[in-house]
C-alpha cells in the first residue's frame, strides 16, 4: 500500500505504511530504505537521516541509501558528513559522474573553490553530455574570481540544458562582472522571455542598466521588481544602490534593512550595511559586518593555504594579505605598524607593482609580491586580510597609527624637481579611478569640471593622471595649462613617481582614488570632490576625513552637480593661492 499513496502523494500514508512494513519485517531494507526516503520528502531531515542509518547497518553497501543520506546531510548543513559519504560512494563506484557532482557540490559549499573544480572536471570528463558539472565548476570558479573560466562554464552548461535558470542567473551575474554588458543583457532579456515578469531577472537587468548609466530604466526595472515580488531581498538591495547614486543615504538604509529582514544573509545587502555603518562611525557593529565581504563577487582576496589568523594567538610570523583596491591596501596597511609595535614579524602580501612604494612604509615589515620566499608548512605561520585588521587590532580609527606612514625614496623627490615652479600655486590634479563601471558610478569626475581651477591666476596645474581617463586632455579647452609628466611617469611601480612629485606641489585636488589615500598617508594637503553619498571612507557629512587628516572633503550639495563642488574648492584654492 506504502507505493499505491506514494504514486498518489499522500506522503504521511505512505510513511505509515512502510514504516508499518518495516515493523513486521525489521531485515527488510526496502521497507526502511523508502519510510527515509518519504521522511526526506516530507522535510524531516533529521530522521531521514536515521532511517538511512537503518538501511546501511543492515546493508552498508547500499549505494542509494548512501547517496540519499550525503543529500539529507547536505541539506542539514552537515557538510563533511555529507563528504564522507560521498568519497565513500566514489570508492565504490568511481566511473559514476553524479558523485562526482555532489563532491563538486559539498566541496564548494565547504568553501574549498579549488578541490570543487577538479571534482567537477571528472564529472564533466565522466559526463560530458551533462549540464550539472559545467555549472557547479562555474559556481566553483566564479567563487576563485575565476570569472572568464566561471562564463564558459556556464555556456557550455546551458548549451546542454536552457531550461536552468539558475545557471542562466550566474551566467548574468559573471558578465556584468566582467563588464560584458550587451551579452548580460541579452541573457536577461531572453530569461524575461522564458519566464515574463520574474523578478529576479528584472533586478539584475536594473543592475545592468545602472552600470550602463541607464538610471531610468534601472529605476523602472527594479520598481517592476519589487511590484512582482516585495519579498526579494536582492531587489531591494539594487534599489538601496540606486537610493545612493540619487544622494539619499537615509532611504538606502532603509531598503538596506528590508532587505536583510528578509534575507539576513543577502551578500551584497550585508556589505552595504556594513560599509553604512562605517560611514556613520558605527565602528565596532561595521567591521565585524564588514567581515561579510567574504562573500562578495569578485571575491575581494584570495584566501591563502594556510590557518587563518583569528587574532588570538601570536603568530611566529602573519601574511597580512592586500585587498580589494590599490587605496584600501594604502588604507589598511597602515595597521602593520601596529602588529610591528606588538613584536609581530609581519610580511604585507600586495600586488607586485605596489612593492617599491610599501617598501618604504616601516622597516620592521616586509612587503612580498609573493608568497615564493616564504615556507608556507612552517609552524606559527598565519595570515589574514587587510580589511580585518581593524577588528581585530583597534576599530577606531584615530588610534590607528597616524600619518605620514610612507616615504617617498631621495631618488624619487630629486627626479621630479623640475616639476615644481617657485612662483606659483602648485596644483596636482587627478578626475578618473578604477574605469570599472561596476564600481566607478559617480565618483569619477569628467576632467572639464576643473576649469574654473585653471581660471585662477598664479596656479599651475599638474596632471597625476595615469592610464584611463589621460585621453581627457586633448578634449578640455585648458589642456594648454596642464603640465603633463610624460611616459616614464611610475612607470616602473604604482606610485613610486606619484609619492616623489607631491614634496613639490602645494596641493592635490582629486576624485575618489587611490591617489587620495596616497596623499593622506603622505599627510599632503589634498581637495577630495566627492559624490552626494560617497564611499564609506569619506562620511555622510563633514568636511574633513577621519581617517586622513590632511584630507578636506567637498561633497555634492546634489547627486551629479559638480560644479558647485569645483565653484567651491575654486574659493578655497584662490584665497590659498592669494596668501603665499
Amino acid at each position: 500500500m506504502g507505493a499505491v499513496y506514494q504514486a498518489e502523494e499522500k506522503w504521511d500514508r505512505a510513511l505509515a505504511a512502510f514504516e508499518k512494513s518495516a515493523e513486521l519485517d525489521p531485515g527488510l531494507v526496502e521497507a526502511h530504505y523508502l519510510a527515509a526516503n518519504t521522511l526526506a520528502r516530507l522535510g524531516r531531515l533529521e530522521e531521514a537521516v536515521t532511517g538511512y542509518n537503518r538501511v546501511l547497518g543492515i546493508d552498508g553497501r547500499s549505494v542509494e541509501a548512501r547517496a540519499n543520506r550525503s543529500t539529507a546531510l547536505l541539506q542539514l548543513g552537515r557538510l563533511q558528513a555529507a563528504l564522507s559519504d560521498i568519497e565513500q560512494l566514489i570508492s565504490q563506484l568511481p566511473g559514476e559522474s553524479r558523485f562526482w557532482a555532489a563532491k563538486a557540490t559539498t566541496l564548494y559549499e565547504l568553501n574549498r573553490p579549488g578541490e570543487a573544480v577538479n571534482a567537477a572536471t571528472q564529472a564533466i570528463r565522466l559526463a560530458p553530455r551533462s549540464a550539472e558539472g559545467y555549472v557547479i565548476k562555474g559556481r566553483s570558479l566564479m567563487a576563485s574570481g575565476q570569472l572568464k573560466e566561471a562564463r564558459d562554464c556556464f555556456v557550455a552548461g546551458l548549451e546542454r540544458d536552457p531550461s536552468d535558470m539558475k545557471a542562466r542567473e550566474a551566467l548574468i551575474v559573471v558578465l556584468r562582472h566582467l563588464e560584458e554588458f550587451p551579452a548580460a543583457l541579452a541573457q536577461c532579456n531572453l530569461a524575461l522571455a522564458q519566464t515574463p515578469g520574474a523578478a529576479l531577472f528584472l533586478q539584475h537587468r536594473a543592475e545592468i542598466r545602472r552600470a550602463e548609466g541607464d538610471f531610468a530604466g534601472a529605476l523602472a526595472d527594479v520598481e517592476a521588481a519589487l511590484a512582482a515580488d516585495p519579498g526579494l531581498a536582492s531587489a531591494h538591495v539594487t534599489c538601496a544602490r540606486l537610493l545612493g547614486d540619487l544622494g539619499r543615504p537615509d532611504e538606502m538604509r532603509q531598503a538596506l534593512d528590508t532587505a536583510l529582514r528578509l534575507d539576513p544573509n543577502e551578500p551584497n545587502g550585508r556589505f552595504m550595511a556594513a560599509a553604512d555603518d562605517l560611514a556613520r562611525e558605527r565602528w565596532e557593529v561595521g567591521w565585524a559586518a564588514y567581515e561579510s565581504r567574504d562573500h562578495l563577487l569578485p571575491p575581494p582576496y584570495r584566501p591563502l593555504d594556510f590557518i587563518r589568523w583569528d587574532g588570538r594567538e601570536r603568530p611566529e610570523l602573519l601574511v597580512v594579505v592586500g585587498e580589494q583596491g590599490i587605496g584600501d591596501e594604502l588604507l589598511f596597511f597602515r595597521l602593520a605598524r601596529s602588529l610591528a609595535d606588538d613584536g609581530i614579524r609581519t610580511v604585507l602580501l600586495t600586488r607586485p607593482g605596489l612593492v617599491p612604494l610599501l617598501k618604504n612604509l616601516d622597516a620592521r615589515v616586509a612587503v612580498a609580491g609573493d608568497l615564493s620566499a616564504i615556507d608556507t608548512t612552517q609552524p606559527g605561520l598565519r595570515w589574514v586580510p587587510a580589511g580585518s585588521l581593524p577588528l581585530l587590532l583597534q576599530p577606531k580609527p584615530e588610534k590607528w597609527p597616524a600619518a605620514p606612514y610612507l616615504t617617498a625614496p631621495p631618488e624619487r623627490i630629486a627626479k621630479w624637481r623640475w616639476v615644481r615652479d617657485e612662483g606659483s600655486f602648485n596644483v596636482g590634479i587627478n578626475w578618473q579611478g578604477n574605469p570599472s563601471r561596476n564600481v566607478d558610478v559617480g565618483r569619477s569626475i569628467p576632467l572639464a569640471a576643473f576649469a574654473p581651477l585653471a581660471e585662477i591666476p598664479g596656479v599651475r596645474l599638474v596632471s597625476l593622471q595615469h592610464g584611463p581617463g589621460t585621453e581627457q586632455l586633448r578634449k578640455v579647452a585648458f589642456a594648454n595649462s596642464i603640465i603633463e609628466l610624460g611616459d616614464d611617469f611610475n612607470a616602473d611601480g604604482i606610485f613610486i613617481d606619484t609619492v616623489g612629485i607631491l614634496h613639490h606641489l602645494d596641493l592635490v585636488v582629486s576624485s575618489d582614488t587611490a591617489l587620495t589615500h596616497l596623499c593622506g598617508a603622505r599627510a599632503h594637503p589634498t581637495f577630495a570632490a566627492l559624490r552626494a553619498v560617497p564611499d564609506w571612507r569619506w562620511g555622510y557629512s563633514g568636511d574633513r576625513s577621519v581617517f586622513f587628516s590632511s584630507v578636506r572633503l567637498f561633497r555634492q550639495s546634489e547627486a551629479g552637480d559638480w560644479g558647485g563642488v569645483f565653484n567651491a574648492i575654486a574659493g578655497e584654492i584662490r584665497a590659498m593661492a592669494a596668501g603665499r
